[in-house]
């Protein structure tokens, strides 16, 4: 794994050469929407913990997945030591009353992972975003080997393997940002939910995405690769008590 991490160190460090040291300005700039205002991005605002508050869309893998990628931008308000969030889940209707086939949680101050978590703990993943500022995050796993990647700001951080080896994410579940699911679409609670802070450009593939192309979505204000699920069109109608801030 260590020749894996050097390759891909390599690949986004010529990535990140020609922004480097503006990049954040960049990114800062998308988000107020001083760049690309007629293109992204819709932003949701969590204002505060509550399970009432979340964007939601059911039905949203239609095939089962073995190998996905999962990306977002967030910024996470909360630096409390012993804070646990999540802010991506993906539940589906033929598996576990309780459990995620997908999540991605913040637990102060890492980001923590898992597919098909039903009475498993998540990996940590040792990446801490817990710092009030935005970040591009993306989770890659794969069936074989149940290999795993998490990048921050378009760079390899962490990687690993085991996670769910030579198992199968079910289609046709609900995917909910800012809550985790205990039934599929519901069953919040707010030991999960996820606040205060804000999440746009989320976005899911059935593949996992080279390092090139997750550096290019740091660098850029949008997503040219459209994967199974594309922000903003998939979430519009299924947001609850969030504000959206339009571009």
């Amino acid at each position: 794994m260590q020749l894996a991490q050097m390759e891909s160190t390599d690949i986004t460090a010529a990535v990140h050469q020609d922004f480097t040291g503006h990049s954040v300005k960049r990114l800062k700039a998308c988000l107020v929407h001083q760049v690309c205002r007629d293109v992204y991005p819709y932003r949701i605002v969590f204002e505060q913990l509550t399970t009432e508050r979340y964007a939601i869309k059911a039905h949203a893998i239609s095939s089962s997945l073995t190998e996905f990628t999962v990306c977002l931008f967030v910024k996470w308000m909360d630096t409390n030591s012993n804070s646990y969030q999540c802010v991506y889940s993906y539940a589906e209707a033929s598996g576990y009353v309780v459990g995620n086939a997908i999540y991605v949680c913040l637990n102060t101050p890492n980001i923590e992972i898992n597919v098909d978590n039903h009475g498993y703990s998540g990996t940590d993943t040792g990446v801490k975003i817990n710092d009030t500022m935005w970040h591009h995050i993306c989770v890659t796993w794969r069936s074989t080997n149940g290999a795993w990647q998490c990048y921050l700001d378009g760079r390899l951080q962490s990687y690993g393997t085991g996670l769910k080896e030579n198992h199968q994410i079910p289609a046709g579940g609900t995917v909910v940002i800012g809550q985790g699911q205990d039934t599929v679409g519901g069953g919040f609670h707010i030991s999960d939910s996820f606040g205060p802070g804000e999440v746009t450009e989320v976005n899911l593939w059935s593949r996992v995405l080279s390092a090139i192309d997750i550096a290019a979505q740091y660098a850029n204000c949008h997503i040219t690769k459209v994967g199974l699920m594309h922000w903003w069109e998939q979430f519009k109608d299924g947001v609850s008590g969030v504000t959206v801030v339009e571009p």
